[in-house]
């Protein structure tokens, strides 16, 4: 049997869950409309809500974390970068590439 801790690490970054005796429908409405608002995928998990001891559950997922993790690598590299004494890399290319990822998403 799995503590705690074993279990919480299992789970998902963002997820909700809900009993039967709650008004589902009303939340469960709610929700979904605010994760689709939000540009967020959000699926149905039997799986997860039978591991749970829950009636249902969802995952929330974000399909732009790839292209932001992307970005935000970009970013770290480029700013320790000596750009002055760097004659391989252009800081225009760079920056060109974080552009051709964000119109991708946008």
């Amino acid at each position: 049997m799995k503590n705690k801790k074993q279990i919480e690490d299992n789970l998902p970054k963002h997820y909700f869950a809900y009993n039967d005796c709650t008004p589902s429908c009303e939340i469960e409405e709610c929700i979904i409309e605010e994760c689709e608002s939000a540009g967020l995928n959000i699926y149905v998990d039997e799986e997860l809500a039978e591991q749970q001891g829950y009636d249902q559950a969802f995952i929330v997922e974000n399909p732009y974390k790839d292209k932001l993790e992307k970005v935000l690598k970009i970013c770290e590299i480029n700013s320790n970068k000596d750009w002055n004494n760097d004659f391989e890399n252009k800081a225009e290319d760079e920056f060109k590439e974080i552009i051709k990822i964000i119109k991708e998403v946008a």
